[in-house]
């Protein structure tokens, strides 16, 4: 049995590393989404989440990056102080907030959509190249269109209901939390284009990720003291679940899934880590099925199997041009004039 568990772990580590993030991030949800039910204010659970995400990196940058930091120029302190704010301040507090008026399970699925988005923002600002007539670039397009007929589907028609609740949000708390979500996708979507420049500029993850935590916890902050009262901030105990879901969030999502997601895709690439993405879709369903109860209706289903595959096909073009990519650039170092 030891030597089945050695044999796994030595073989399929990154699989099994990115399976755990991905479940650590579907309970963050469930236990946000019950956090927030009890009448929390979202943006102050954001703010004390991200204080713990930010100790967590800090601590893991100060020992995993020691002496392998470049200098830190103005420069870069700027692009993370704009960057914080599209993580922290937009992103993160938007996708927060509408746990109040939509499902955990539909807000993975508009997660899943993020990498169409970037994918779609990317082509029309000439950063990804689109070879239509080829069957990677059909692939890409196809993929584009099959995952937004997915999220319409979700949006649009609702269908029979599969598994009945005792609580149905109301449809104008459905608008308001489709709009915040689409706003949320649009911010991390922009945050996931320009972030990749900016590491390169400045290579050392840990620290990059530790400033922009920093400022956007900061900005976020900020913001909520305008608007949330001075009793907001003081935190209900709810028999130790606030705290759980603050921690849990700080600890296993922001901080160590964010360096295990770094680590998966150096071990493996960017294609790899993206393709366990839609497993948020399964674990999050599971458990607000079976954990709170949640109303689950054909719409939905049908609709989240599209994003998924959409996204699948896009991810597949995506790897064949990078397949591609990298044997043209073998051959032309072989028949380079150097080595001739």
């Amino acid at each position: 049995m030891r030597a089945m568990l050695v044999f796994i772990w030595g073989n399929y580590k990154p699989h099994l590393v990115m399976v755990t993030t991905k479940l650590c991030l579907a309970v963050s949800s469930i236990l946000l989404q019950s956090v927030l039910s009890t009448g929390i204010c979202a943006l102050v659970v954001v703010v004390y989440e991200h204080v713990v995400a930010t100790c967590v990196l800090s601590s893991l940058a100060f020992f995993l990056e020691r002496g392998r930091r470049p200098p830190l120029t103005s420069q870069i302190l700027c692009y993370s102080f704009f960057l914080g704010f599209l993580l922290v301040a937009v992103f993160q507090s938007l996708r927060i907030m509408s746990l109040q008026y939509v499902a955990a399970t539909y807000q993975s699925v508009a997660l899943n959509l993020m990498a169409v988005v970037v994918f779609v923002i990317a082509v029309l600002f000439g950063q990804e190249n689109l070879k239509f007539c080829t069957i990677h670039g059909q692939a890409k397009t196809w993929g584009v269109g099959v995952s937004a007929a997915g999220a319409l589907t979700m949006v649009l028609w609702t269908g029979p209901t599969l598994f009945e609740s005792a609580f149905t949000a109301p449809k104008a708390s459905s608008i308001i939390g489709g709009s915040m979500l689409v706003a949320s996708v649009l911010a991390g979507a922009s945050w996931n284009l320009l972030v990749g420049p900016v590491s390169r500029k400045y290579p050392a993850d840990l620290s990059l990720s530790t400033m922009m935590m920093f400022f956007g916890t900061t900005q976020a902050g900020i913001i909520t003291l305008f608007l949330v009262t001075k009793s907001s901030w003081e935190l209900k105990w709810e028999g130790g679940l606030v705290l759980t879901a603050i921690l849990w969030g700080g600890i296993t999502v922001t901080g160590l899934s964010y360096y295990a997601h770094v680590w998966c895709v150096h071990k493996r690439g960017p294609v790899f880590a993206a393709a366990f993405q839609p497993l948020l879709i399964v674990f999050t369903f599971l458990l607000e099925a079976t954990v709170l109860r949640e109303t689950t209706h054909l719409g939905s289903v049908i609709g989240a199997v599209l994003v998924v595959l959409g996204l699948y096909m896009l991810l597949w073009g995506k790897a064949k041009d990078i397949e591609m990519q990298g044997m043209l650039e073998t051959k032309e170092g072989i028949n380079s004039p150097l080595l001739d």
